[in-house]
């Protein structure tokens, strides 16, 4: 059956199956609870601490931080494994070669990890609400809430892309352990980027979540001074560079299902 064959309840219901088995596998393995969900709640309070009283919006620094720390592990972590598990498992290559393309299937565990991410981000901004007494400032809560839901979109694009090249590659727990604050520091996750050394922002904003977060803080931090282009590019880089990342792990999949389909696995890699 061709790819275009493939009936839309097939794509989904492969979707929701893989959604399911990671949600599973998450309670059944509950180390990822540290990285993802504690973690980030000590660096939320201890900043908030540090820096108690520094201003009106130190606050939604501190939950902002911590936050997409969660978030951001959860998408590197988990979309590594995403793949690695079938590797692992021996089931890679008859997956690939099901009737529903391979992206589906990977899209659902990437969906966990972005929820898991996002539950991790909640956690994080109890504790520090509790540990502030009041509710951080934010003068647009409407906008606020759509663009942080579109910074989990720029997230699960690279999850995605992630996923796609670590097939590639038999390194990829080696690359996510040491690239991981890295991608936390070179992404604007724990503080803006603009706070960096110049040189390395040309390298951050190849990631599509460096110009959302810069775009989310102008939202909701005034006075807030970020790139010098301001909110609009930053949503336009932000909303080009997920379809860039998006367009080629499609293109990276496809490969992968065209390769296992001619020589029936994956040794190569």
């Amino acid at each position: 059956m061709a790819t275009a064959d493939v009936p839309a309840i097939s794509r989904s219901r492969a979707t929701r199956a893989s959604l399911r088995l990671a949600v599973l596998m998450f309670m059944a393995d509950p180390q990822w609870l540290i990285p993802s969900m504690i973690a980030p709640v000590i660096f939320g309070v201890v900043a908030f601490e540090l820096f108690r009283g520094a201003g009106p919006y130190f606050l939604t620094y501190a939950i902002l931080g911590a936050g997409m720390m969660s978030m951001w592990g959860q998408t590197l972590y988990g979309s590594g494994w995403a793949i690695g598990q079938d590797r692992e498992f021996g089931t890679l290559e008859p997956t690939v070669q099901s009737p529903t393309p391979y992206v589906y299937v990977v899209l659902g565990r990437v969906l966990w990890n972005v929820v898991s991410g996002l539950m991790g981000g909640g956690i994080v901004y109890l504790v520090v609400l509790a540990s502030a007494g009041s509710p951080p400032a934010v003068p647009d809560p409407v906008g606020f809430v759509i663009l942080f839901l579109f910074v989990m979109l720029t997230l699960a694009s690279v999850g995605i892309l992630f996923s796609a090249a670590w097939v590639y590659t038999r390194y990829s727990g080696f690359i996510q352990n040491v690239g991981e604050f890295a991608f936390y520091v070179g992404t604007g996750c724990m503080f803006p980027i603009v706070l960096l050394p110049f040189w390395t922002n040309p390298i951050g904003l190849f990631f599509p979540p460096t110009w959302a977060l810069d775009a989310l803080r102008y939202l909701s931090i005034p006075g807030y001074v970020g790139f010098s282009w301001g909110f609009w590019p930053d949503i336009l880089g932000a909303v080009v560079t997920t379809l860039v990342y998006v367009a080629i792990a499609g293109t990276i999949f496809k490969r992968v299902e065209l390769h296992v389909l001619a020589k029936g696995n994956l040794s190569d890699y």
